[in-house]
């Protein structure tokens, strides 16, 4: 395949898997450790890793390549849509373009007539493998702990998952920590800064909201940054809460967790960590597709205003067994589209569907 990234490759060999790394990102920890993960399981798979190589033409882009039955397969972990021209230089050269952040209209308006080869790849959160190459040294691993920091290493796939049978509290316990994001004086002119403010206000205003109605059952807060001292110090919580160990020992601790779009439109990180800890989610509506039946008033309700997220919080609180049984539904869905290897399998099993047909 002209432009191909896989020179030489190995189309004899149809059940083995060629995995080219070209970046550190943590975006694309999760798609490793899925790839790692069905190796462990028997899979044919190898790794290359080119995230220290420059002159890789997808060097340092949130992105994966690899080789399956012959077939080239991409995926894209981008936020939103914000690079094109790499995109479409990427679809170019792959059969099939799995994307994190997936809609028919942008694919077709960006993509034209190769719109037909991205299919949609599902929520992206942190997670990585014991044997993920590309995670940080063992020396900065070491130094973690004394800037009061957990080493990436600890952050594998059983540290997220909940038991979605769980009991629910009485009252139940509902979670929102967040971050705020201020005009970067680099993006200067970038219409992400008007979006930036925007996320960080609305989330000012649901934090605001959730603590008057709910009192100490709600854990809320933003991180300390200059925006926060500005806009919301009384918000501010403990540098030990927003630490990502303790966290996440919260996200287990609480019901009800709270997810809000992330920047270009993305689902965010936290939502795909309720998911694995099979918690009852309230989510700001999504701007993208995610994959398999993840249900509104099934697997999360959704708002568009801070009220809105207050009602529909109040509704779960007076309904504890809508809780359990939302628990119930993500730990299922986790279990079947977004555990790492499950997550690689599905989308190799799209590939399978296209050649077998």
């Amino acid at each position: 395949m002209p432009g191909s990234p896989f020179p030489g490759s190995r189309e004899e060999n149809m059940e083995k898997i060629k995995v080219i790394i070209p970046t550190h990102i943590h975006h694309c920890a999760q798609l490793i450790t899925g790839f790692l993960m069905l190796r462990e399981q028997g899979w044919d798979i190898e790794l290359v890793n080119r995230a220290d190589d420059r002159h890789f033409a997808y060097h340092g882009l949130p992105c994966l390549f690899a080789e399956y039955r012959g077939k080239t397969l991409f995926y894209d972990v981008w936020d939103g849509y914000q690079d094109p021209p790499d995109m479409l230089k990427a679809i170019e050269v792959c059969d099939f373009y799995f994307k994190r952040s997936f809609s028919p209209e942008k694919n077709r308006e960006i993509f034209g007539e190769n719109a037909d080869k991205v299919y949609p790849l599902g929520f992206n959160y942190y997670v990585t493998h014991r044997k993920n190459p590309v995670d940080e040294p063992l020396w900065k691993a070491m130094l973690r702990p004394f800037q009061g920091k957990t080493p990436a290493r600890y952050f594998v796939p059983e540290v997220f998952e909940g038991d979605g049978r769980a009991p629910v509290h009485q009252p139940p316990k509902i979670l929102f920590l967040a971050r705020l994001w201020g005009r970067e004086a680099w993006l200067e002119g970038d219409p992400a800064n008007d979006e930036r403010e925007e996320i960080s206000r609305t989330r000012i205003e649901i934090i605001r909201s959730l603590r008057e109605a709910y009192g100490e059952n709600f854990v809320g807060g933003i991180n300390d940054c200059p925006l926060s001292r500005q806009l919301a110090p009384d918000l501010i919580v403990p540098r030990e809460l927003t630490e990502r160990r303790h966290y996440l020992r919260a996200v287990h601790a609480s019901d009800i967790c709270i997810g809000s779009t992330g920047l270009h439109g993305s689902i965010g990180g936290k939502s795909g960590e309720y998911v694995a800890a099979a918690k009852a989610i309230v989510h700001e509506a999504f701007h993208y597709q995610v994959t398999g039946d993840f249900r509104e008033g099934v697997n999360y309700l959704s708002f568009r205003t801070a009220q809105e997220c207050v009602d529909a919080v109040g509704h779960l609180v007076e309904h504890p067994a809508e809780i359990a049984a939302m628990k119930q539904a993500n730990a299922a869905y986790y279990q079947q589209y977004l555990r790492p290897d499950r997550l690689i399998a599905n989308s190799l099993a799209v590939v399978d569907k296209a050649l077998d047909d």
